[in-house]
């Protein structure tokens, strides 16, 4: 078999195969970059410049927690890295070995982090995009209640701004 044929019967395999850890995680991964987008724009007045310093995600990840004001130590941003981890791993390396050690640490994250919710004992026996899924969706509910905050924050400025500077035309939502 020469080389074309070889790499036509890989993307052949590999097509043919859905995995629905890998949407499951990549589209999580995706919503959660939008929620970490959208805090920070809460807290930027020029979002442009923010939009050209072309953050990573693990740079936006950081920049959100800077901005916490009592959340920056919660169990959500070490759930949120391993998240990421993981990502990395699949979005680079298809048949990564170390896949299941990425997916065991997401786990063991999000089992300590939703220790009290009810129904979490049944997670352990759930699958890998099942759990990748739960998993996404705690840091999307974590991150949407920091969310509020910071629009709740954003405002405050706001009405500080119409207090000092009256005579100037308001800064736009």
């Amino acid at each position: 078999m020469n080389e074309i044929q070889k790499a036509h019967a890989r993307f052949v395999e590999e097509m043919g195969v859905v995995d629905n850890t890998v949407h499951v995680l990549l589209k999580g991964h995706l919503l959660i970059e939008e929620a970490l987008s959208r805090i920070i724009d809460q807290f930027v007045f020029h979002r442009e410049h923010v939009a050209e310093a072309r953050l990573s995600f693990a740079g936006k990840v950081h920049l959100c927690r800077a901005l916490c004001l009592r959340k920056n130590d919660l169990g959500e941003w070490d759930l949120i890295a391993a998240l990421n981890a993981f990502r990395n791993v699949i979005a680079h390396t298809l048949q990564s070995p170390q896949r299941a050690r990425k997916f065991d640490r997401v786990k063991e994250i999000y089992l300590r982090e939703a220790a009290t919710m009810s129904g979490i004992e049944d997670v352990r026996e759930s699958s890998e995009a099942d759990v990748v899924l739960l998993a996404c969706g705690h840091c999307l509910g974590f991150l949407s209640s920091f969310e509020g905050d910071a629009r709740v924050f954003r405002q405050l400025v706001f009405n500080m701004d119409r207090s000092l500077n009256p005579e100037l035309t308001p800064f736009d939502l």
